[in-house]
Formats: structure tokens, C-alpha cells, sequence
């Protein structure tokens, strides 16, 4: 039974996939076992292995040359392409690579190898059915960009999800965090270091500008909703900060009841979900020529990570900006993740010496490492790597071209295909019942104004900085 206001309202289910004790390990933050446990830490060790055997690349060795890329396409027997090896081929060994690759991150969550096999098999032969699909001549004549085809990949899991009884064994497969952060550990591939550099202060600026503002908002609709000062603070910070993993910290540096973060993080993923079918149209409208302003803008607006590169992506396509959108939106995500721990330790101070002088828990800045985005880490390794082998040629395009090979036979068709896992995964966790099942319309409708506030000004503060 949980309490905001005058009401109260029973929860049973836990809808995420994640974790959503805000107590887990917040005594012991820092430890080893985390190396092995956290998802953010294995997207980089599988994005770092993806790497490892994409660097032969670079040496005109292709050991990952099998993997196979989609391209638009009138006759299907030619709708894959491949470095070597017939593609149909390539295809059927690429899922059992992934499979086998992704069994210990499954085996250490606690899900069968059995079950995992399963469910993968089913969320990868889809995704690649429908991103083919989505590939087909006339269909990209129709719609503008393949990259639509990721939208169909949502659409298809949230019908199914909320249509059929899918058994736990692919639901349990249909890990979405674990699928976007390695992709956006292999999009640090594509980014040299210098043009992070170069791109992450206006971003930072950016990102500033916007998160404390719908902060504060968001907890003073809050409160004169109702809401109880912990709910109003986990709410804000979800909506204000970037989603799920904002709003399950923000709980547990407060010591909010741990069933908050379980109501509001439900509500962060059915609005994503939303977010991702309208938001790539309005900004390919509001910024057709400013790509850099588009995917600043999905950042700011879209709360969860895989939600806004998915997006992302999608517009990316629309306006032909070749992977511009999808850049700086990634890279305005990881502004606005890297202050999570900051957050969470500014609120747990304000709440121990404010509001709980009794509390068991005491701010440490220790919640700073604690909470800092493990996949960041993986994001930059790849940039830096391929941006010290650039610099050693004479000019940055000729560096570029050489070290492309890496890219375009190794870690770019997977990270595609990590893309396309991510918005089927979004899909099939996407249970609109959720908000008959948690039956708290207060919550639901101040997320709804929040987040439209959010969106506003981040198209705002992304106009001014980034399109005028």
C-alpha cells in the first residue's frame, strides 16, 4: 500500500526490467561484484569484445566480415550484404554469435540459457525480418528512410505485448537497456574524440539549461497536485533528469519507498514508448535543416536512453542528416547521465539534513561513482582508440578512411542491429494495462504536463543554442 496525498492505491507488479529497490547496494555502492552484476558494465565488455575482433579490420583482416548489413532492395536475394560469406548465412551465424556472447550477462540476471536462446532467437529473426522489411525500394520511396522500420519494430511488440499472453522466457529476453547501451558503446566507434570535444559543451550548456528548470517545475506541479514531498522528488527527477535510472536513484537517495520508483519508472516507459512513434516527426518538422538541433532536442525530451537514440535514429532518416541527429543526441544524453550521481547526492544531503535528520542513510561521495552511466566509459574507450589512429595521418580524412573498415565490417551492422532489438524490446515491455493495474491518475496526469513542459522548452533552449 502506498501513500501520496489522501490516497493510497495497491501495486503487486514490478513492470521493468530492472531493478527497482532504491536500496539495492546504495550501503555498499562500489564493489567488484558490480563488474559482473550491472548491465551498464557488461555493454561495455561486449562492446569492447565487438571491438576487439572488428580491429583486424584495419589490417584488411575481417574476422566479423560474416556480419551481415541490410540495403534497400527489389529482389529479396539480395536484400543483405556482407565482406564475406554468403549473407542468409551470415545472418543464422550472427544470432547464434550474439546468443552465445550475451548468455552470461542472462546467466548472472538470473535467466536460464535455455529460456535466453528462446527469446533471443525470436526478438532477433523479428527485428531483422522487419528491418528488411523496412528496406524494401518502395517502401522507402513511401515512407522517406528505412529508419522507420524501427517504429514498426515498436509498434509490433506493443501490439503483441498487449494483445497476446507472451510466455516470461521472451519477455525475460527482451532486455532493452542491455541492447541500447551496447549500441551506443559501438556508436563511440563512429564519433572521434575530438568532435565529442568539440560538440559536448554546447550540449552540457544545453542540458543546463534544461533539466533544472523541468526539475522544478515538475516538483512544484508535485506538490500542488498533491503528491507527497518524495514522490514529487522521485517524479521530477525522472522526468526532469533522464528517466528510469534518475527516478530509481533519486528514490534511493532519499529513502523514498521503493514501489515509487516501481509506479513512476512504469509511467516513464509507456510515455517513451509514445514519445518514440510522435517525437522523430516533430523534430524532422520543427528542425529539417538543423540536425544538430534535432538530436539536442530528442536528448532533452525523449526520458530514457534507448528511447531517445531510437528516436533518434528515426529522424536521422527522415531528414538525411547521416547520423548527425543520432550523435548529438547520444551525446546530450551521456551530458545529461554523467550528473546522476550528482543529483543523487545532492538530494540525499538535502533530505538527511533537512527533512530526515534521522536517516539511515548518509549522503557519501562515493553515490557519485555509484551512479555514473559504466557504459559512457565504453562509449569514449572506442572513440579515443580510433581517434589516436586517426591523428597519426597527415589529415583526419585520411585517417577516417583508413580506420573505416573497423567501422563498416564490425561494429556498425551490429550496432544497428542492437538498434533494432532495442525498439522491439521497448514494444514488448510496453504494457499499456499498466495504468489500470497501478490506478494512480495523479501521477499519471502530472507526468503527462511535465513532460509536455519539458518538451517545450528543451525544443526551446535546443532552438537558441543550436538553430538560429
Amino acid at each position: 500500500m502506498i501513500y501520496y496525498g489522501n490516497r493510497r492505491t495497491n501495486i503487486t507488479e514490478n513492470p521493468i526490467e530492472q531493478s527497482n529497490n532504491p536500496n539495492d547496494n546504495i550501503k555498499s555502492p562500489s564493489t567488484w561484484i558490480s563488474l559482473y552484476k550491472k548491465e551498464d558494465w557488461w555493454a561495455v565488455w561486449i562492446g569492447l569484445i565487438i571491438f576487439g575482433l572488428s580491429f583486424p579490420s584495419y589490417f584488411g583482416l575481417f574476422p566479423l566480415g560474416w556480419i551481415p548489413a541490410a540495403k534497400s532492395w527489389t529482389d529479396i536475394g539480395h536484400a543483405l550484404t556482407t565482406k564475406i560469406f554468403d549473407p542468409w548465412v551470415g545472418l543464422v551465424v550472427s544470432f547464434v554469435f550474439l546468443a552465445v556472447l550475451l548468455i552470461p550477462v542472462n546467466k548472472f540476471n538470473g535467466t536460464r540459457p535455455k529460456d535466453w536462446f528462446k527469446g533471443f532467437a525470436v526478438i532477433f529473426f523479428t527485428a531483422w525480418g522487419i528491418w528488411i522489411l523496412s528496406n524494401y525500394a518502395p517502401i522507402v520511396k513511401v515512407m522517406g528512410s528505412s529508419e522507420v522500420g524501427y517504429i514498426i519494430a515498436l509498434v509490433v511488440g506493443i501490439i503483441a505485448t498487449n494483445t497476446l499472453k507472451l510466455p516470461s522466457w521472451l519477455l525475460g529476453s527482451a532486455r532493452g537497456e542491455l541492447f541500447i547501451k551496447t549500441a551506443i558503446v559501438l556508436l563511440g566507434a563512429k564519433i572521434l574524440f575530438t568532435t565529442f570535444l568539440t560538440t559536448a559543451p554546447g550540449m552540457l550548456g544545453a542540458a543546463f539549461l534544461s533539466f533544472p528548470v523541468v526539475w522544478i517545475v515538475a516538483f512544484f506541479i508535485s506538490r500542488k497536485f498533491g503528491l507527497d514531498r518524495n514522490f514529487a522528488a522521485t517524479l521530477s527527477t525522472g522526468v526532469g533528469v533522464c528517466g528510469v535510472s534518475a527516478s530509481i536513484a533519486a528514490a534511493a537517495a532519499i529513502e523514498a519507498p521503493a514501489i515509487y520508483s516501481t509506479v513512476i519508472s512504469s509511467i516513464i516507459v509507456i510515455f517513451s514508448a509514445i514519445e518514440i512513434v510522435i517525437m522523430p516527426f516533430v523534430a524532422a518538422h520543427f528542425f529539417p535543416t538543423h540536425a544538430t538541433a534535432a538530436g539536442v532536442w530528442l536528448g532533452l525530451s525523449v526520458k530514457t536512453d534507448g528511447a531517445a537514440s531510437a528516436s533518434a535514429s528515426v529522424a536521422d532518416g527522415l531528414i538525411k542528416a547521416n547520423g548527425s541527429v543520432l550523435n548529438a543526441a547520444v551525446v546530450t544524453k551521456v551530458m545529461i547521465d554523467i550528473w546522476i550521481g550528482v543529483i543523487s547526492f545532492i538530494l540525499a544531503s538535502v533530505w538527511a539534513y533537512k527533512f530526515k535528520k534521522d536517516s539511515s542513510i548518509k549522503p557519501s561521495p562515493k553515490v557519485l561513482w555509484f551512479r555514473f552511466p559504466k557504459f559512457v566509459l565504453g562509449y569514449l574507450a572506442l572513440s579515443i582508440i580510433l581517434s589516436i589512429i586517426v591523428l597519426t595521418y597527415h589529415s583526419t580524412a585520411d585517417g577516417a578512411k583508413a580506420v573505416a573498415p573497423i567501422i563498416s565490417f564490425g561494429t556498425d551492422p551490429l550496432r544497428v542491429a542492437f538498434f533494432s532489438f532495442t525498439f522491439l524490446a521497448i514494444g514488448l515491455n510496453t504494457k499499456f494495462s499498466r495504468f489500470k493495474e497501478i490506478k494512480l491518475r495523479t501521477p499519471v496526469v502530472v507526468y503527462a504536463i511535465s513532460l509536455t513542459i519539458a518538451i517545450v522548452w528543451g525544443g526551446i533552449v535546443s532552438w537558441l543554442l543550436f538553430a538560429r
